[in-house]
């Protein structure tokens, strides 16, 4: 379903010797995915699918498809992103005006003319909520939850309240959880021990994507099927250890499907965060191709040399549009595109990792987050760093405290 060529394009950069360093550590590597349970929640996936826990978010999932116009996701950073990718990915084009309820997310912003279009379309439309944050206290999330609260208290009286406003948060503390004990709205539960960029497959991402009609049975086989490329796993942070060593400093992530737009912005706050820490680490970036080659193409060919790229490539779409002048699919001139630039590239000394999806859908893209999930952890491994913390994130939130 998934193959990663790691060789081809990075080939008299990397020797072998140096990779099997780092492979040769797969025994302590996997004593460490194994015993570090404190934020290692996401890693246990019998244990996220649990079968009462699913049967609840598919039960509320039709009940909000059957209930509302609209669809509204309050939350930032590993509160959306993860659903959002998802969403994006395996909904067609345009899907807010061809399927029911119409999704939106909120709180990703400060933008008044955001709000201020979104309060007037949606209006006169029948609302759900579902607010996400573990603390509740997140800027962000707390302003768009109080713009929509006061819209759905002039809509809808208490009692109406109760059965279209859903919270996902900490299961004992926080702000939410009061909330949620005091007017009794339903709940579900962020565990403890999943940090947010890490939470796609905890009822954070779940309930939305089983809102959007994805088959989460599907989606669960795909997620253990990543257990099985763990050697892939250790070379791909290898591979990415001996780059940064090597003087790369960022890492683009480059797609030539749009629809992947929002899951590389997920791969970006999975990497970002989790390893740009002690003053090191790679800057993820992303790039859509074949757009992109016609504004990035010329530095990432000829400019300095400080990039390399992971390319991730879907053979063949859901849908086929066949070119009679070339005599062949969309999606064949597509391929013809990445492999061309993956060769003229490599020409230039910029070094591609390839992993391909054979198609795009619940299963491939489960095994494929998951996937990165797993890396990222092992990056932090073998760099030094904690994955799981983001102690400059807070900083800003500090900061702004104090001048609000």
């Amino acid at each position: 379903m998934i193959t990663f060529d790691f060789k081809t394009y990075t080939k008299n950069f990397i020797s072998k010797e140096e990779i099997n360093k780092y492979i040769n550590k797969k025994k302590d590597i996997k004593k460490y995915l194994d015993n570090k349970i404190d934020m290692m929640g996401w890693y246990n996936v019998d244990k996220l699918f649990d079968l009462k826990l699913i049967q609840n978010i598919l039960r509320t999932a039709t009940y909000i498809r059957e209930s509302c116009d609209v669809f509204l996701v309050i939350g930032i950073g590993g509160s959306y992103l993860g659903a959002f990718a998802f969403i994006e990915a395996l909904n067609p084009y345009f899907y807010n005006n061809q399927k029911k309820p119409a999704i939106y997310f909120v709180g990703t912003s400060l933008s008044t003319e955001y709000y201020y279009d979104l309060v007037n379309l949606i209006k006169d439309k029948d609302i759900i909520v579902n607010v996400i944050s573990k603390s509740g206290t997140t800027l962000e999330s707390a302003i768009g939850y109080d713009i929509i609260l006061k819209l759905m208290k002039e809509k809808y009286n208490n009692e109406e309240l109760k059965k279209r406003i859903i919270i996902t948060t900490d299961e004992n503390s926080g702000e939410l959880r009061k909330e949620v004990n005091k007017e009794g709205y339903q709940s579900f539960i962020i565990p403890n021990n999943i940090g947010g960029r890490f939470s796609v497959f905890s009822p954070v991402g779940l309930l939305p994507i089983a809102v959007s009609g994805f088959d989460l049975e599907n989606l669960s086989k795909g997620i253990k099927e990543a257990y099985s490329n763990l050697d892939k796993a250790i070379e791909y942070a290898a591979i990415r250890k001996i780059m940064y060593d090597k003087g790369k400093n960022i890492e683009a992530f480059v797609v030539y499907e749009p629809k992947l737009y929002a899951f590389m912005e997920w791969l970006k706050q999975l990497y970002g965060e989790s390893l740009g820490k002690n003053d090191q680490g790679l800057l993820p970036i992303s790039l859509i191709n074949t757009r992109d080659l016609h504004s990035l193409g010329q530095y990432l060919q000829e400019g300095k040399k400080i990039i390399f790229e992971t390319v991730i490539n879907i053979e063949k779409s859901n849908n086929q549009l066949y070119l009679n002048k070339y005599q062949k699919t969309l999606d064949e001139i597509n391929n013809i595109a990445s492999l061309a630039t993956s060769k003229a590239h490599l020409k230039g000394n910029v070094l591609n990792n390839v992993i391909t999806i054979k198609k795009l859908n619940e299963r491939s893209l489960g095994c494929l987050m998951q996937f990165f999930m797993i890396s990222c952890a092992i990056s932090g491994y073998l760099e030094g760093v904690n994955a799981f913390d983001q102690l400059g994130v807070e900083e800003y939130k500090k900061i702004m405290h104090d001048l609000l």
